[in-house]
């Protein structure tokens, strides 16, 4: 579970210092980056800004599989057509119509993304015109996918977004400054019913847990397949 797996400093109740609200949520975010962006594993990392269809989640953090770098092509498409690539028959020819036909957009616009294939080495053209064959399968980077939505005391909204993300992540959380977070925690079914985490972070980096989710299977197998290639683009650009 992804709090489990880092750990964080721990409180010092005998302080007689008064923590504070965050006075933004960029520091809350900032914060607790530091504290756990260290402490992950070498097949893990933490993306800030994860831009995907589903929104902008706060935090990514992922687990990659082994030997994860001889697929990092991946990054190198466009993540609209990553799930097409890979729903394609493998080692079977196909012809542009009926990749039209499966994807639903113009035969100008569906001739643009097999070249992309083929300049990646996923399919080659044929002698025939108009002909196929994917001669490479796209495979997943990702191992597991967390997502975080991070606010200062808007849960409701934060719930709503965080929510979202479960198309392509394995557990999504919600986490709030614990100086606010006492209404979430009087929901606290809320997020149990929608299984998403809850947490809150203090400002001497202290995280605490209120609500641990189920790790689950992503939603949407098109939105995993698009997040992959996102977290695989920005491994490519150095996070």
């Amino acid at each position: 579970m992804l709090f489990r797996n880092i750990k964080f400093k721990e409180d010092d109740n005998t302080s007689s210092e008064i923590i504070q609200a965050f006075d933004s949520e960029m520091k809350l975010v900032d914060l607790f980056e530091k504290m756990a962006g260290h402490r992950l594993s070498s097949n893990s990392g933490l993306l800030r800004e994860f831009e995907g269809v589903d929104g902008i989640a706060d935090i990514v953090l992922f687990e990659l599989y082994k030997n994860y770098e001889k697929n990092l092509v991946l990054g190198n498409l466009s993540p609209r057509w990553t799930f097409a690539l890979k729903a394609l028959p493998y080692r079977r020819a196909f012809d542009t119509d009926s990749f039209v036909a499966a994807t639903g957009v113009s035969k100008q616009t569906a001739t643009s993304a097999l070249h992309q294939y083929v300049k990646l080495g996923f399919c080659i053209k044929k002698k025939e015109p108009q002909s196929w064959i994917k001669v490479k399968q796209p495979i997943l980077i990702a191992k597991k996918i967390y997502a975080i939505e991070a606010k200062l005391k808007d849960w409701k909204r934060a719930l709503k977004q965080a929510s979202r993300y479960r198309d392509y992540s394995n557990q999504s959380w919600v986490l709030l400054d614990d100086y606010t977070v006492k209404s979430a925690i009087q929901n606290i079914h809320f997020f149990i019913d929608a299984n998403i985490g809850l947490a809150s972070i203090n400002a001497r980096g202290y995280v605490n847990i209120h609500f641990s989710p189920h790790t689950l299977e992503p939603k949407s197998e098109i939105r995993l397949w698009q997040a992959n290639t996102e977290i695989a683009r920005r491994i490519n650009l150095g996070f």
